[in-house]
Order: C-alpha cells, then structure tokens, then sequence
C-alpha cells in the first residue's frame, strides 16, 4: 500500500480524496469565522471596554462579570474581601478606569501582568533586586500534575509576596537572612518551603477536601453531590474514552466500570456493541442498556445482526452511540441499578449509560484539534495445518502429507485495516452567550477487503443567558453521515472466511485471485470456482469481496432546544425538547454467476430505505431549598413523552433480463422469492413523575421516586395502559455522625428499592392483519393479548463508598438483588382456537450480584499513580416459567401442564434453553454414544463413532461467572503512562469453526491426530478422518467435542503519551500532547480457538457461538492532540 504524507500524518491514498478534504476545511473554516464573530469583542486586549450594569452586589460577582467579558483572569488570595458590597453602572467603559473606581480609597491594590489581573493588599511590583538578594524561582502544581494559576508566594516575617502565573510559575526575591517560604490558595493546604542552597523548586500542593463533594450526572441530566445518592452511579471522564480510541466508544467502557458486561460486534469497525447491566433479564425482550444523551433517552434504531449460522449480512450494523464523536463527550455516567434508573420507567429497566456532551465556556476562542491513526490486524484466529494435502480434486485435506509444506496461509487474505480520525473542536463565550461546534471525520478500512467505513459528524451546541441570567437557553444540532460497505459479522453465507479457511492444501490460492473468467456465451466474465458450493453456498473468497456488495448510508440529523427559567434561588423551570431524524439506505447487490442459492443467472438486487422519527419533550420542575440549619429538600416534579414512528419500503429479488443492472425496475417480481418490503410501526409514551430527597445536616439522605406510564403498546389492554414504578433509598455519611479516625476520610452506607418496567411487544394487543404481495389481507396467526401487562421487575441493592487516609484509597462495594416478573411467553395454541399462538404472562428470573470498585490515588515524589481495580459477579437463575394452572386465554381454562423449560434458539446439534433452575441462555448439544461403562462408543467392526441425536446434553452458560479489570495510569512530569488489564471467568462457548475446519483436515489438530496414528479414544486409536466425519459435522456434528472455556485474560488497552513544555510552545499554542497507544495487544490465557469476547448477536441469545466470525482486532497507533 503506498503511502504519501499530508502535514505531517500519514493518510492511505486510496481512501482520501480530495473532494473530502476540501470539505472538511471549508466547514471548519466558517465554524471558526462563526464563532470568532461571536466573541470577535473578546480577542483585543487592547482599549478593552466593559459594560456592567450590578447593584449592591459582591465584588466577586463584579471579578466574574469582568472575566466574562474579557480575556483577563483575576488571581488573588484569601486576603482579598471578595464579599465586600458594591455597585458598578457603567457603559462601554474602559477596564483601566472601572478598576480604578474599585479600587480607590481601599487596601486593595492591582497590576496586570499578560492576561492575568493580579490582587493584593499590598502592592506587590518588582523591586531593585540588591546584592544582598536572591532570586527564587518555581513551579507550583496539584496533585494530579495540573498547573496551579494564582497561588500566594509569602515570605514568612514579611509582608512580601507574589502570586504564581499562568503557568504556575513565580519567582520572588528573597532578602538576606530569610528562608521560609508560605504557599497557599483557597481549597489547598498550605504548603511552607524552607529554601536551601538550590534556587529554582517544584511544589505539589494538596486538596483539602476530604469528602465526597464531587458532583455527578444523575437521571433527567440533574446534577448532583456524589455523597447525596442512595444509590451506586460510576463517572467515566473523557479522557479515558478517547486516549485509546475506538470507533465505538462504548467499548472503551470494558473493564473500567463494574456491573457491566460489553462484547463487541465480530462486525469489526464501528459495529454495535452488546452492554448487559447485572445480568439479563427478560426471556423475551430487550436486555441491553438504554443510552441517554444529555438527559434525553435515545431511541435505539439499529438492526439487529445475524442470530443464525446461515444468515448473512442484511442492513446496517452500528447503533445510536458508535455514531458519535468521542471527542464530543464531556463525560459519561453509568447506573446500573434499577434505583439509579427509575425516573426513565420501563426504557430504564436495563440500566442506563447517561453521556453529557460538551457545552461552549466564558472567555476566548479555543480551538481543539485531534488526529487519531490507528492500524488493525487479526487478534485470536484458528490454528492451521499445512503439512497434509488434498485427496485428488476433492475439497478436503485427507490426502497424504506433502514433501514440503504448503505455504498457504488464510491469514494472508486479510489486510491491515486502519482508521484515521480528525477532529477540530471550538469553543468561546461571554457572560450572555457560550458556543461550542466541532467538526470530525473517520475513515477506516476493515481487515477484510472492501470492508470501509465513513463518518462525518457535526455538532453545535449555544448557551443564551438572559434577564440577568435567569433564563438560559440552549439549543443543540448535530448531523452524522455515515457510509459502510460490507460489514461482516459471522455465517455460512456470503462469507469468505468459509472458503478460505476450508481451501484444500495443496491447491493454488494465487490462481482463483482472479475470480472471474470469460464466458463466450453471456459475453462476458463470470465467477471462476470449479469447486461449487460444498453444501455450504461456498463461492470464491475473492469473487464475493469483489462482487457481491452490502452498502449502507446512515443520514441522523438531530436538533434539541430547552428553556430554563429560574424565578426563585430555590426553584428551577427546565423545559426540553428532541427530535432525531435517521434516514437509512441499505443495496445488497450479487452480481451473475453467484450461486444459484442466491441469485438467478442475472444477480439479485435488494433496495430498502429506513426512516426513523424519534420526538422526545419533557417538562421539570426542580426543587433545592434549605430550610435551616439542619434540613434542605431536593425534588423534580415531572411529565415527559416519547414518540417514535418507523417506516420501511423496498423491494428486493432476482434480476430480470439484464445481468448486473441493480435498479428496482430490473427485480423479476413475479419470481417466488421476490418480494415487496413495506413495513411500519408506531409507539407513544407518555409519563409523570417525581422524585424528592430530604436531606438531614449533609450527612443522612432519603430519596423517594414514582413514575406512573402510559405506554400505546399496552392499547386495548383489561388492565389499561398505565403503570406505575416507585423506588425508596436511604443513605449515611458515617463519618459525618461520628468521629471515625483520620484514617477513615470518607465512608457512606446506602441502600434503596425499586420496581421498573420493561415495555413489551408492540400491535399484539389486538387482532392483526398482514398484506401480502398481491395487496389482500391475511390474519395474523397469534391470539390477541388483551391480558398482556409489562414485565416489572423489583430490585433492592445495598452498599458502602468509602475514602482512606486523605482520600489515598477507595472502595465502593454494592450488593444487589432483582426479581424480573411478568416475563412474555409465545405458546402454541389449540387447534380449536383458530390461532397457531398466543402470548401469555408469567415466570420469574433472579439476578443477584455484586459490584466492587477499589482506587488508589497516591503521589510517590513526582510521579502520580492513579489505579482503579473492579470486580463483578453476577448469578441469574430461570425461578420459574409457566406454572401448572395458569389460565390459557384462548380457552378461558387452566393448563394442565405448564411449561418448565423454552427452547429459543435451535440449529442442528446447537440449542439454546430456557429452563427453570438453570441460568438463562444455557447452551445444549449432541455428544458421541456411550457404551454400558460411560465411555465412548466405538463400532467393533468399522471402529467408527456415532452421535447421539435423542439426547440433549447441557454444555453450560455462556455468561461470565465474574468480571475483572485492573486501570492503571503513571504521570511523570510531562509523560503519562496507562494500561488495563481486564479477565473474564468462566463461561463455555460453542465453535462450529473448528468442527468444520477438523471435518475438512484444515485444522491444527487433524494434523496432530494424523501424526499419532489416530485419536485416542478408550486406551485405542481411531480414524481421524472417520472420526472427524462425524463429530465435526459443523452445526450437524456433535459439538460437546467442541465446547471451550470463555474465560480469558488480555491486556486490553495500553498508552504512552507525552505533553510538550510549555516554554517549547512560545505561546502559541497551549498544549500539544502525542501519544502511542494500542489495543488487545496481548492475550495472556485463552483456550478457544476465537476471541470470547466479540460476539456475532448483540440480542440476548447466540451468545458463545463461533461459526466463521471475523477475527478480532489488535490494534496500534498514534494520537495527537492540539489546544491552541
């Protein structure tokens, strides 16, 4: 691949045209004239002029207008009365002159030194520096290495003083006979310096806080102090998201939070990503976690991927939150406990993941530039065997071993894959008026050819500050466009891993690169294959990258508005408002002379276009009043609506009469499997809600919430179309009612309950009809659910957070309990009833777990360590299905019978079970006959084995038994160093890979068994290849023999990053960071002959089952990162 140099990063030609670039520069271009024109009267620090208009005010709201308005920064200590009264009405005047009238007739005096406007009580200006002086120098920074602006510099016995810069640099001179030296500023411990014979000295001041003051995003975006929760809610910053960036951000969330479980889409770049929160719940439903951005719950509109070995890529992967900029988020709270999520009612039910975007800040433009360039190669791939060839011209290696190994290599298909991200970001701001917008482009290329990907996004985000800052208006836009061609997970079709990695050795892979021949009687090329398709719609690997395409094109506009009014200092009005607009184009396009399992002679084409309306309004009414000393309330009262409409049209079918024309006026319509799509859904929600904390001298808190929904899918219902979910919590600061030591910085015991929802299936309430293809209408088969109610589950948890000698150490541990009911059953229905099923409420699954979350924040001289190791164990168990008794609502009846077990997925010799007593999802296969002694079977005559298909035999859960991470970051001066290690423990997962790969010789372990005469089997030699014929039948075989530990330990993230001194900056630029980092760089123990932590479904079930999946990616690169 050649590369060629743009300003200094490497960008692949190939995928870089100019067209692109153009257009990226010319919107940042007018994004940084936009905002320049809005804070144009900030950028002159010459003749600066300041309009203020504030009565009998403080002077520190007097120093904030000012800052507001200008580039300046006030720097002052504690000596400075910031609370003195006063009152400044003046229009356009100059700074120099309002200073002045601040000033005059106090004890007060000012200089300014850059853009710094420093305060003293005494003047404090250079003075003639005499031989008897010495000039002291320094640099002052806190505990996490941040410079430290504004810092007092005393020395001790005089009035004598200075204040560090904005670097954090000071320099005082220090008259003879003096020594000591006191650094202090407001919220930071002093800090006294005894100078010795060196002149220049690095300080490090600390926190004097020793609590929990930290505030975080709750639910409906309300912030609160982190002391106050009852229950458990974790922060991730957005530097830990976008150090080691991945296309899907989410991902980066693995192994720094507890509580939550995250595999990552086999579809490779950008897919979707499966996020379980204390395990899953619903049999039926949905079981992943609700996304919310910036208080607002985002609708997922994704399509689902593949839950068969056979199926292929049908539509788009990737979900709301792998169509947003990293760069964009300021932070991102996880709650994934019901209680932390019960304001969101049944959207809630499986945890939350609350991102905050970043929003515009007072004073000068700032621009943010980031590149990101990162290359990808395969992670975790089969073991091959070249040292056996071919039987003749048959499409398997049983043949004889070859005098020299082949050199056939399947991983050679592969490519390395990368993706570069640009983004600019600024942001600027006055008093009155904030803006924030950025500008960002991804473009990356997947490990297997022709697998690309594109996005673009663009975001605005203004803040409006009226009536003295009573009322504030924010308004929000940002677009996504995003184009993916290919995006493979796993299966038997379409796939080229199925070709590649079952290739005959022996044969020449070079000679079928070029996959298509002429054919002098359709004249022109057609796929070259002599092979067919095996029974397993195999084509030519490089035919089908080439020629059978999957293009998708992703438009979201979304554009958000809220309005918050504040008439009381106790009393908030925040009104808000969404709407999300995706348009989806999905062309599947197979070209002539594909397999005549899909396509006719001339192709097949399919064209489908998907629009998705999401509306979303809400209403708050927020409460914080103190009412004395001892008593203050915090409450939301609340109503909110959720609309969504969904709209899908299109055709798709075999081409009519000219070979490889994709246009929906070529489709033969009248060819059976032709059809016209034509779908449509609608769904309204609508809430009230309340929520209210008393709070008892800042040290013991009790939360109360309700939230009663009407929800149109439980339309037509006997029980009406409400419910309602409440929740209760109660904490204690420990430390707050009782002297625990000053080892014991911090300790809070919680606890709480509550009960939300899942929504159910919507249109099932009533009888329905479906069109079909000739426009008539047919019944739908099932009975109309008039009883249906939503699943509801109860959850109550219990916890402790705690901090350790100076907020050195911390420890959050919680353990939770929930109680899912009302679970959705499909059942087959009498014959009598005239329906094929109906759907009944029932059954109970428990989840119960624990969530532990240990810190360490410690300075060993310069280096700062920040560390940050979770652990999570969760149990699910089926309590119960359908009971005896239970009423059958086609017969009005109790069933005899009941139901203790559901079978929700089935192939072959691979079933998925639901069964009471056992966990959810457990996997179940055929095993070989046994003889009367247990052991295997095998024929005395032809000594060959045989599968026992009368017998299911439960292999195990794919689900982890716990869940480990280890965070580690190390600054040192300018550099820092972060790494994580993350394991998962337990679990077993299926590969129908390796049985076929074993079927077809292609293996490792064919190789091996052929090389010591045979497999061992009861203290004797089979076949291999008799043996193998049977138990490696793919999803036909008996995959007990194929059944691996899921548990696995990696080095998931690794970085190295440096910050350039500012004094190599010249003031031109204010931080300039590069980095090295890299992904699943190593994989320190894993068993199975696939990566157990990418999976192929991002539903419920086909959890742990490998059949072909993409590789997962190990991924290394650079970031760099620019703040002018």
């Amino acid at each position: 691949m050649k590369i060629i140099t743009r300003t200094g990063v490497f960008v692949p030609k190939n995928v870089c045209p100019k067209q692109l670039l153009r257009v990226m520069k010319i919107i940042s271009f007018f994004l940084i004239v936009f905002v320049f024109c809005l804070n144009a009267g900030n950028l002159s620090s010459q003749n600066v002029k300041v309009t203020l208009n504030q009565n009998n005010v403080t002077l520190e709201t007097i120093l904030n207008k000012i800052e507001s308005q200008t580039d300046y920064l006030f720097v002052y200590d504690k000596s400075i009365n910031k609370d003195r009264l006063v009152s400044v009405v003046e229009t356009e005047q100059t700074l120099a002159s309002i200073l002045k009238k601040l000033f005059e007739n106090t004890n007060v005096s000012y200089f300014i030194e850059g853009s710094n406007i420093v305060l003293s009580t005494k003047k404090v200006e250079p003075s003639a520096i005499t031989q008897q002086q010495r000039i002291i120098t320094g640099t002052i920074v806190d505990e996490a290495g941040e410079i430290v602006i504004g810092a007092s510099i005393s020395i001790v016995g005089t009035t004598k003083g200075t204040f560090s810069d904005i670097d954090g640099r000071f320099e005082i001179a220090l008259p003879a006979g003096m020594s000591k030296l006191t650094i202090s500023l407001i919220g930071m411990e002093t800090y006294e310096l005894t100078v010795g014979s060196q002149n220049n000295y690095n300080i490090v001041l600390k926190n004097t806080s020793v609590t929990m003051d930290e505030v975080v995003v709750t639910a409906l975006g309300i912030r609160r102090e982190e002391k106050a929760l009852t229950y458990n809610v974790q922060e991730i910053k957005a530097e830990e998201l976008t150090t080691v960036k991945d296309a899907n951000f989410v991902n980066s969330l693995a192994g720094k939070v507890a509580g939550i479980t995250i595999n990552q889409s086999a579809s490779g770049i950008g897919g979707s990503s499966r996020v379980v929160m204390r395990g899953t719940k619903s049999i039926i439903g949905d079981n992943n976690a609700l996304y919310v951005i910036d208080g607002v719950p985002i609708y997922n509109t994704k399509n689902d991927q593949p839950e068969g070995p056979f199926e292929s890529p049908d539509g788009g992967d990737g979900d709301a939150m792998s169509l947003l900029n990293p760069e964009d988020i300021e932070s991102i709270s996880v709650l994934s406990g019901a209680a932390s999520a019960a304001l969101y009612g049944s959207q809630g039910a499986n945890g939350v993941i609350l991102v905050t975007t970043r929003k515009g800040k007072e004073g000068r433009l700032r621009l943010n530039y980031s590149n990101s360039t990162i290359f990808m190669s395969p992670f975790v791939s089969p073991k091959f065997q070249n040292t056996y060839g071919t039987k003749g011209t048959e499409f398997n290696s049983w043949g004889g071993k070859l005098d020299t190994p082949t050199s056939y290599d399947p991983m050679d298909f592969f490519q390395t894959g990368y993706t570069e991200t640009n983004s600019l970001s600024m942001t600027a701001g006055n008093g009155s008026n904030q803006t924030y917008a950025s500008v960002s482009s991804l473009i990356a290329r997947g490990i297997i050819p022709n697998n690309d990907l594109r996005r673009i996004n663009l975001t605005v985000n203004n803040t409006t500050n009226l009536l003295k800052d009573k009322l504030t208006l924010d308004f929000g836009f940002s677009y996504v466009n995003q184009k993916d061609e290919n995006m493979m997970a796993q299966g038997q079709y379409h796939n080229p891993l199925v070709p590649l990695y079952l290739f005959p050795r022996g044969d020449d892979i070079e000679k079928y690169k070029v996959y298509e021949r002429h054919d002098a009687g359709r004249n022109f090329a057609v796929q070259y294959w002599p092979y067919g398709n095996q029974g397993l719609g195999m084509q030519n690997p490089y035919w089908i990258v080439n020629k059978e395409a999957f293009k998708n094109r992703f438009d979201r506009y979304s554009i958000s508005g809220a309005l918050t009014y504040k008439p009381l200092d106790w009393l908030t009005l925040n009104g808000r408002a969404l709407g999300i607009y995706t348009y989806n184009t999905f062309n599947r396009e197979i070209s002539a002379s594909a397999d005549l399992l899909f396509a006719s002679d001339n192709g097949n084409y399919m064209h489908r276009e998907t629009n998705n309306r999401q509306l979303y309004a809400d209403f708050l009414a927020v409460v914080d009043k103190r009412f004395n000393d001892d008593f203050n309330l915090t409450g939301v009262l609340g109503t909110s609506m959720l609309d969504y409409k969904y709209r899908q049209s299109g055709a798709e079918g075999h081409l009519n009469t000219v070979p490889d024309f994709f246009y929906l006026g070529n489709i033969d319509l009248t060819h059976p499997e032709s059809r016209l799509i034509q779908k449509r859904s609608e769904e309204q929600t609508q809430a009230v809600f309340a929520t209210a904390q008393l709070g008892y001298k800042s040290m013991l808190y009790l939360d109360v919430t309700a939230r009663n929904e009407w929800s149109s899918a439980l339309a037509y219902t006997t029980h009406g179309t409400n419910f309602f979910y409440p929740s209760v919590g109660l904490s204690g600061i420990i430390n707050e009612m009782t002297n625990l030591g000053s080892a014991v910085s911090f300790l809070k015991i919680r606890g709480s309950y509550s009960e939300v929802g899942n929504a159910p299936l919507r249109y099932i309430t009533k009888r329905s009809y479906g069109l079909n293809q000739n426009g008539s209408l047919n019944l739908l088969p099932f009975f109309p659910a008039t009883g249906l109610k939503p699943e509801r589950t109860k959850a109550y948890e219990v916890g402790l957070n705690s901090k350790f000698l100076n907020n050195m150490l911390s420890l959050d541990v919680t353990y939770y309990n929930t109680n899912t009911y009302n679970q959705l059953f499909d059942i087959a229905a009498s014959t009598t009833s005239g329906y094929s099923y109906y759907y009944l409420n029932a059954g109970k699954v428990n989840n119960q777990g624990v969530e532990i979350s240990l810190g360490l924040d410690k300075k060993f001289g310069e280096v700062q360590w920040n560390s940050n190791f979770t652990y999570t164990l969760n149990r699910n168990t089926v309590k119960e299905l359908v009971a005896p008794g239970t009423i059958d609502p086609t017969t009005n009846l109790p069933m005899e019978n009941g139901m203790n077990e559901v079978i929700v997925n089935e192939h072959d010799s691979y079933r998925m079970v639901v069964r009471e007593g056992d966990a959810m999802g457990d996997i179940y296969v055929y095993t070989l006959k046994k003889d009367l002694n247990g052991d295997v079977y095998v024929d005395p005559v032809n000594g060959t084995v045989s599968a026992d298909t009368k017998n299911w035999v439960r292999a195990g859960n794919s689900a982890p038994k716990y869940n480990l991470g280890f965070q580690n970051t190390f600054n040192y001066k300018g550099f820092s160093l972060g790494f994580l290690f993350d394991a998962r423990i337990g679990g077993v997962g299926v590969s129908a890979t390796q049985a076929l790969m074993d079927r077809y010789g292609v293996s490792q372990a064919s190789a091996e068994a052929r090389d010591a005469g045979g497999v061992m089997l009861n203290g004797g030699l089979v076949n291999p290849e008799n043996y193998y014929g049977v138990v490696s039948g793919g999803t036909t075989g008996v995959l007990s023999e194929y059944v691996y530990s899921m548990t696995n330990v990696r080095l998931r993230e690794a970085s190295l990053s440096y910050a350039l001194p500012p004094k190599l900056l010249k003031g031109y630029l204010k931080n300039v960071t590069l980095s090295v980092i890299g992904r699943n760089l190593w994989m320190i123990y894993n068993k199975a002959p696939f990566d157990p932590e990418i999976t192929a479904s991002t539903g419920t079930y086909y959890q742990g089952f490998d059949y072909f999946m993409q590789p997962s990616l190990r991924s290394f690169g650079f970031n760099v990162k620019v703040e002018f």
